[in-house]
């Protein structure tokens, strides 16, 4: 029997769940690259996630007090299965998160009990990088170490034709809701998850996948000096990708913009990062320096063309294994 099991990175599901969920988050070596000073990350796991426990509580808070990323995870998942079976491929969906339930290793009990003998990696990351797709695969497969299911990876699809349908589709969407006379000319401001710079040098392609997604965006929809890409997130000290999202609104301001669509380009859900971040916080940050206009364009989610080019990958990828 055939699975896809869908990998993301999972989110607290109550407010006493947020401690913990940056416990995990902040213990992965794949996050926190210490290299040599490995041995002492679970104590600055431990001392970090309490430092910021209460800071992202009350940001939850303001989205509900938990994440709705199992949820639009698991509709995903279920929505590419539906349009592989519409192809005539049957499998089985399940999901599989790196810091909070379900967890890879309950994961893989479950398909066990169901019989599961190979399975197709989706991770919900367009963009490669070992702090997301990578770590994904090396705590799933970690998990299957002692299981009889034989598995095949989609590596990344940040250019893929579905994935850039459904980015354009979402920002028109968006363009729409601004002022008629803004829509044709208003700033299309990418802003992707934040990444230290160090990360990068050593060879992590998260960038290159980052900027290849715009470019191909940026021509689909003729933005040219339109588009810009910025970074958000950020978290410690170190010397981070930039600008920062906010700066790149700032500097918009400072040029006499009053609009703007902003897009979260590396996020394929609606979590804290999306409803919070951008959506309260860089949305006063643009209202206070004289944007009056701020429309943000949905995680392209569920969206059909999205789902079918996910479905197209798996299937593919089943085929080059002779499963199908």
């Amino acid at each position: 029997m055939l699975a896809v099991v869908a990998l993301n990175m999972g989110g607290p599901d109550s407010p006493a769940a947020v401690e913990p969920f940056l416990r995990n988050l902040f213990s992965d070596p794949d996050i926190i690259q210490l290299r040599w000073a490995r041995p002492v990350q679970p104590i600055l796991a431990r001392f970090i996630a309490h430092r910021r426990a209460t800071f992202s509580r009350a940001a939850y808070a303001q989205i509900g007090g938990r994440s709705p990323i199992r949820e639009e995870s698991t509709a995903q998942v279920q929505a590419v299965v539906a349009a592989m079976a519409a192809s005539g491929v049957v499998a089985k969906p399940y999901l599989a998160m790196s810091y909070w339930h379900p967890f890879p290793a309950e994961t893989v009990a479950a398909m066990q009990a169901d019989g599961i003998t190979r399975a197709l990696l989706l991770p919900l990351y367009p963009h490669r990088s070992r702090t997301t797709s990578g770590s994904a695969f090396r705590t799933i497969e970690s998990a299957l170490k002692r299981a009889s299911i034989v598995t095949a990876r989609i590596e990344g699809y940040a250019t893929n034709p579905g994935y850039l349908d459904a980015l354009c589709d979402r920002i028109g969407e968006a363009a729409g809701q601004l002022p008629e006379l803004e829509r044709a000319t208003a700033p299309v401001l990418f802003s992707a998850h934040g990444l230290p710079e160090a990360y990068i040098r050593r060879g992590d392609p998260y960038l290159g996948d980052i900027r290849a997604t715009v470019a191909a965006v940026t021509q689909r929809l003729c933005l040219e000096s339109r588009a810009h890409l910025a970074f958000q997130s950020r978290v410690g000290r170190q010397r981070w990708l930039g600008p920062t999202t906010e700066e790149a609104l700032d500097a918009l301001a400072a040029a006499g913009q009053r609009a703007v669509v902003v897009v979260p380009v590396s996020f394929t859900g609606e979590h804290l990062e999306t409803l919070q971040e951008i959506d309260i916080l860089y949305r006063e940050r643009a209202a206070a320096r004289g944007i009056t206009s701020f429309a943000r364009a949905r995680a392209v989610g569920c969206h059909p063309a999205f789902v079918s080019g996910l479905a197209g990958l798996l299937i593919t990828a089943a085929r080059d294994h002779g499963w199908v």
